[in-house]
């Protein structure tokens, strides 16, 4: 396995990012402010929710740190409002609540990863590029009708479905579907966990979870429900990830 046929995440980022930030605390809002800018980035500095949202009308970020505890509205509360507009930008939830639960809470209101107090600066430096290098890949326009054909299974995107050679037609999430169509973009190429797990949507801390490998297990059957023939339609790389290993054809419709 070589570099390059797998996709991993490059050093640096080839674009001037926008990380807004948004903490009542002056003193460290400074501070990233200043380290974040140093790096490269374009940053703005909110200390209200009310000021980030009045923002966000003309505006938007590739990415929001935010602190958790805030007067008004808490961070969760305020990214729960956020994501119920149908803001998809990626967040990092700062906070000195870190216990498992509260990490939780954090994720499930919205946010993509999730940062206790006192932090390393290198370690949110590097979450951060992680985070806006894979929400780009993830985002980039494909066509809305695209069709897959993976060996003789029909893989339908727009419909959540996959039909057999036979003609039986089995249900796809929304969420499997995306995971999917990850693989059908990159046929051939070792796609690694961590772009999995962002790609796809997920919410969970991925340096922590296996989950990834819960739902490839899971589209696994369900394409071994489709397909006939054996071998696996999705293999395993050992110690990079996962790849697609099929006869991949891609139909547009109108």
């Amino acid at each position: 396995m070589t570099a390059t046929n797998c996709i991993r995440s490059p050093i640096s980022i080839n674009f001037k990012a926008q990380v807004w930030l948004i903490d009542d605390d002056r003193e460290l809002l400074g501070m990233l402010h200043e380290r974040l800018s140093h790096s490269g980035w374009h940053t703005r500095c909110f200390e209200t929710s009310e000021a980030l949202t009045e923002a966000l009308i003309e505006d938007k970020p590739d990415l929001i740190v935010m602190d958790r505890l805030m007067p008004g509205l808490s961070g969760t509360q305020l990214l729960e409002q956020l994501r119920a507009q149908g803001h998809s930008f990626p967040v990092i939830m700062l906070s000195g609540m870190s216990a498992d639960h509260q990490r939780i809470e954090g994720l499930e209101s919205g946010a993509n990863d999730y940062i206790s107090k006192p932090f390393l600066w290198r370690e949110l430096q590097l979450r951060i590029e992680n985070l806006i290098r894979h929400s780009h890949k993830a985002s980039s326009p494909r066509p809305p009708k695209t069709i897959f054909w993976i060996n003789k299974i029909r893989f339908n995107p727009r419909l959540l479905e996959l039909r057999g050679p036979t003609g039986t037609i089995l249900p796809i999430s929304r969420g499997d579907s995306r995971l999917l169509t990850l693989f059908c973009f990159s046929p051939g190429i070792t796609l690694e966990r961590e772009f999995l797990c962002v790609g796809s949507g997920s919410l969970v801390d991925i340096q922590n979870s296996r989950s990834i490998d819960v739902r490839i297990s899971k589209l696994r059957q369900l394409l071994n429900c489709c397909k006939s023939g054996s071998g696996r339609i999705i293999q395993s790389v050992r110690g990079h990830g996962y790849r697609l290993n099929a006869e991949l054809h891609i139909e547009q419709t109108n």
